[in-house]
């Protein structure tokens, strides 16, 4: 949008319509904005103006958080619009981008209470917030794909409508064996039937299940809202608790009376489900670990199956696998593929005259004509190099957040291997065609 007046008449017309509650049409809000069609097109799927703009279910447009802005602020906002993408900007329903919000608010609550360490018995407080974020992220997603009345009962005698139960959301959304339901349904039962025996006690083989849980949310959250639910440095935020030990029977007895009976058999019956499911995707694999070094820089062993004792050393050692320490990927492994892509490409830039680049580059900048790696380029020489094949000192995946990241390393050594061989980004495009069409 050109122009300080020109920006005025947007707000103006975007507060009138706001005031009035009048819809309006796609090509009548571009011509109020000023921009280009596929100018508005790129901002709007991209949720850089759905702060502003919300797109109705029979296709017209109404204006929202336009009435308590001044124009400076409204200014402030739309300029760092390029920055900015709205949580719920591919929701079409005010509710559902509503829930979706609370749904993340809750599970944020029930993590900071879960890791807060002044509080002995979490599990009750953990249960109902993780069940709540469940139900608005489910209530969300059936609204986007069936409609606001979906997640409504018919009305009672009093006229008063009331939403479905979690149970009936997720028996909409995941088939009966899924484990993510699973998970979701065994800590709904928990709220429902066993909150007064979820004690303390109870904690390490209930976070297994939670942990799960918790990172199947962010898988779910991010997959609908197309925006991460938690910062990738915020992804550690629960921790798995150590082996799971119940006190003896008369300590329970004590200190819970007749429930320790009953406290007991939860416990079995958790730790039975989990044996049998023995997937991530409902509770979290149990893994021993031990150490065998010197000092904190050298490697980690895994005892990855305990059956019977060990009668000496030797016994023991054929029983572990040696396994890498873990890696903080901020340090060793900064880059995503994009960031990889414009590094190397400011490197040979820097480094390497036209002529040379011309003959290693099959491809060409848009805006300059020069010669450019583009993702297909970066993504074929990485293919070649095999470097996804595993974690090494290049490339590492984190299962967890499934995520590839790539070291400065990874940076030095394409630009030595495309400058080396003339033709080696053209030779990794054309194995990863034929790859493709095999």
């Amino acid at each position: 949008m050109a122009g300080r007046q020109s920006q005025h008449q947007f707000f103006n017309f975007l507060q009138h319509a706001e005031r009035t509650g009048k819809s309006f049409t796609r090509d009548t809000l571009i011509g109020a904005s000023g921009w280009k069609a596929s100018t508005f097109a790129t901002y709007y799927i991209k949720g850089q103006i759905t702060q502003f703009v919300t797109e109705t279910t029979d296709g017209a447009f109404q204006a929202i958080n336009t009435l308590d802005l001044s124009f400076v602020e409204f200014q402030k906002r739309l300029s760092q619009s390029k920055h900015f993408q709205e949580l719920g900007h591919k929701c079409k329903s005010q509710l559902a981008k509503a829930l979706l919000k609370k749904a993340r608010d809750n599970m944020m609550l029930a993590l900071e209470l879960y890791n807060r360490p002044s509080l002995e018995n979490k599990l009750d407080g953990f249960v109902l917030l993780f069940c709540t974020a469940w139900e608005q992220l489910a209530k969300a997603r059936l609204i986007e794909r069936d409609g606001e009345d979906s997640i409504f009962e018919a009305a009672n005698k009093k006229g008063i409508r009331h939403t479905v139960s979690l149970r009936v959301c997720l028996a909409r959304l995941y088939n009966e064996k899924d484990l993510v339901r699973r998970n979701i349904e065994i800590v709904t039962d928990w709220r429902d039937q066993a909150v007064h025996l979820l004690m303390p006690e109870l904690q390490a083989i209930a976070s297994r299940i939670f942990q799960s849980g918790v990172l199947n949310f962010s898988s779910e959250f991010e997959s609908f809202a197309q925006v991460p639910f938690l910062a990738v440095q915020h992804t550690g935020m629960m921790t798995i608790v150590g082996d799971f030990k119940l006190p003896a029977m008369s300590m329970l007895k004590t200190q819970y009376g007749s429930a320790a009976q009953e406290i007991l058999e939860l416990a079995a019956d958790i730790q039975r489900e989990v044996e049998q499911a023995d997937d991530m995707a409902f509770a979290i694999p149990l893994k021993v670990h031990l150490v065998f070094a010197h000092g904190e820089g050298d490697a980690q062993v895994v005892l990855t199956k305990a059956t019977g004792t060990a009668n000496d050393l030797s016994d023991l050692r054929q029983r572990l696998t040696v396994i890498e320490k873990p890696v903080d990927l901020d340090k060793s492994h900064p880059h995503s593929l994009k960031k990889l892509q414009l590094l190397v490409n400011n490197q040979l830039i820097d480094e390497r005259d036209v002529q040379k680049l011309e003959k290693c580059i099959p491809g060409r900048s848009k805006k300059t004509g020069k010669p450019e790696l583009n993702t297909h380029c970066i993504q074929a020489s990485i293919a070649r190099l095999g470097w996804r094949n595993s974690n090494n000192t290049y490339h590492h995946h984190a299962k967890f957040a499934d995520r590839h990241q790539y070291s400065d390393g990874a940076v030095s050594e394409l630009v030595r291997r495309i400058t080396q061989e003339d033709d080696f980004v053209a030779k990794a495009k054309k194995m990863m065609s034929k790859k493709k069409h095999s």
